[in-house]
């Protein structure tokens, strides 16, 4: 039972499927130049019996025309006399035989006939033949029948369709050779997939599936499947990094809350005590505001919220953020520009976009100095939102570090903060189809969202 079973599913595989597929277009593509080619050879073999029948058909016809019947009658006779392969009757218009090699007219032929084949039995013969014929009616009412034997192309005909039907067959088994060894091949390739999946799911993350360059349709999959291994292998890397970094940037926060607790509990002064619990209350909502910006990051990343798009006046949101963070600007003593030089509507989702602008105000005003330019500008490829000012910024070998979750510079760490305010700006950013760049020029730096416009 086991073995059925087994014979059953090879039956229903797909291997069996290409085979038969192949298989059966072998046989179709072989009855297919088996009948051109017969059919072609027919048509040339009949081709060149009608036009042997029609000569000697117009030669008797000429004769009886120019000289007379009675000269066709002797003529037919001095030539039926040789053993040919010619059939021959000239008869009276009742069918009664005056020259030839026929007894009488066949009655299966018309008086008037187009070039045919027939079985006809000649003087003398004991076998029928095959001829191709041709009659007509001469004055008088006199009928000629003319033709030859056709039993030889017949023969040839028949001898090549049975090397054609031989060809076929013999060629069965080189397709099911064929047919087997394209499987093969496709299992190969299959296999080396399977192959690194399995090696993947075992943890071995690494692992990718070979390519030889071909640009076939498994190259293309094995170069695909590649590609997403890459962005898990990514996404775990920057998961154990997020957890790294976050375990190391909590610690700070968790035990400064744990010292504020220890110090609370020893203490029975009713102020040191409202001190200390305004103090934990400070720094709980900073770790709420961390881990909340880390999940509207990750859920950036995810594609999460594009459900809640729709169209934004960017000029608009961004003159209201403007005036909000002026008053905050000056106080530092520093200026807040808008230069707004295009006016675009675009889908977006205007709560994060507006707390990404935010995070740039934010980083501008803590580790940038001078004046703060916001602008917002359009081109083909988009539309463009930066932030400027006229500090140092980020060093060019350190800005990977400076944009990933929890990427704190040196300069940063005496600043309050997590280190997600560029990442969920740039985790904006690819929500929206767009991208996030530094840039550097004219004694400023500036923090650019290419958006898609």
């Amino acid at each position: 039972m086991a073995l059925w079973d087994r014979v059953t599913r090879w039956l229903r595989s797909s291997h069996v499927r290409f085979l038969g597929l192949i298989l059966l277009l072998e046989l179709l593509f072989g009855a297919a130049v088996m009948l051109s080619v017969t059919q072609l050879i027919r048509a040339e073999l009949d081709a060149a019996d009608s036009d042997l029948a029609g000569q000697l058909h117009s030669d008797l016809a000429a004769v009886a025309r120019e000289q007379g019947i009675e000269a066709l009658a002797r003529m037919i006779a001095a030539r039926v006399a040789d053993d040919s392969d010619e059939v021959i009757l000239l008869s009276r218009p009742d069918g009664r035989r005056i020259a030839g090699n026929l007894s009488t007219w066949p009655p299966v032929v018309p008086p008037a006939t187009r070039w045919t084949t027939v079985d006809l039995y000649r003087t003398g013969d004991d076998q029928p033949g095959q001829f191709g014929i041709l009659a007509a009616r001469l004055p008088g009412g006199v009928r000629l029948l003319a033709g030859h034997r056709v039993d030889e192309s017949a023969q040839f005909r028949q001898r090549v369709e049975s090397a054609l039907t031989t060809a076929l067959w013999m060629a069965l088994p080189l397709a099911l050779a064929g047919a087997w060894f394209a499987v093969h091949i496709i299992d190969r390739r299959i296999e080396r997939i399977v192959l690194t999946a399995g090696q993947v799911r075992a943890g071995d993350i690494a692992r990718r599936v070979p390519l030889d360059g071909s640009g076939d349709s498994f190259d293309q999959l094995g170069g695909a499947i590649n590609g997403m291994l890459d962005r898990i292998g990514g996404l775990l890397s920057e998961l154990r990094l997020l957890t790294d970094s976050m375990a190391h940037d909590l610690r700070s926060p968790l035990t400064r809350l744990r010292a504020r607790i220890d110090r609370a509990m020893l203490s029975d002064d009713p102020e040191a005590l409202r001190g200390a619990i305004e103090g934990i209350g400070r720094e709980a909502d900073q770790l709420l505001a961390m881990l909340t910006t880390a999940l509207e990051i990750s859920r950036a990343e995810a594609g999460i919220g594009r459900d809640r798009f729709s169209g934004v006046d960017l000029a608009e949101a961004l003159t209201d953020l403007a005036e909000l963070y002026e008053p905050l600007v000056e106080d530092g003593g520093r200026q807040l520009v808008l230069a707004i030089t295009a006016r675009p509507v675009v889908q977006a989702h205007r709560e994060l976009l507006g707390q990404a602008v935010s995070n740039l105000i934010d980083n501008a005003l803590k580790y940038g100095a001078g004046r703060l330019t916001l602008s917002l500008s359009q081109d083909a490829e988009g539309v463009v939102i930066a932030l400027s000012d006229e500090g140092p910024g980020i060093p060019p070998e350190r800005e990977r570090e400076a944009t990933r979750r929890f990427g704190r510079l040196d300069a940063a760490r005496s600043e309050s903060g997590a280190g997600l305010g560029l990442s969920l700006v740039a985790a904006v950013a690819q929500l929206h189809g767009g991208t996030m760049r530094l840039v550097r020029g004219n004694g400023t730096f500036a923090v650019e969202m290419c958006l898609p416009a």
